[in-house]
């Protein structure tokens, strides 16, 4: 299982000084970031972290659940990586739709505005009298 393998199956008092050095270093310059003006830099670093978290539960429900065949883990993972990309496939549909190329109903409302204003012609109310002739 990969989930939250940061310490290993090792305990914290078999450490050695590298590794103590090592993760001291990461969260010092984790620290540094969060303090520095690029800590936007952190958000991709945690949501990367919670989109993998995402697909590792995803995975697991996969493993747990019992189904009329067995999967393998590598195939449960591409199944749990599929599944991650389907609101992001919805989404990118969401978004292409709404461009003139794709959308019909975007396409006619814009032409109802567009018909709408003519141009060089000034927009005056129906009873507008002019002052001189």
């Amino acid at each position: 299982m990969m989930l939250l393998t940061i310490f290993s199956f090792v305990g914290v008092e078999a450490w050695g000084v590298i590794t103590w050095l090592g993760y001291g270093l990461l969260a010092g310059l984790v620290v540094a970031l969060a303090l520095s003006s690029q800590r936007w830099l952190l958000l991709y670093l945690f949501g990367g972290m919670a989109y993998w978290l995402a697909v590792e539960v995803v995975q697991n429900v996969l493993s747990g659940s019992t189904m009329f065949f067995e999967l393998s883990e590598w195939h449960r993972y591409v199944i749990a990586m599929g599944v991650s990309w389907l609101p992001l496939a919805g989404w990118v549909l969401y978004r292409a739709l709404r461009y003139d190329d794709v959308s019909q109903s975007v396409q006619q409302q814009r032409a109802l505005e567009a018909a709408r204003y003519i141009e060089h012609t000034p927009v005056y109310d129906d009873d507008y009298k002019p002052r001189f002739h």
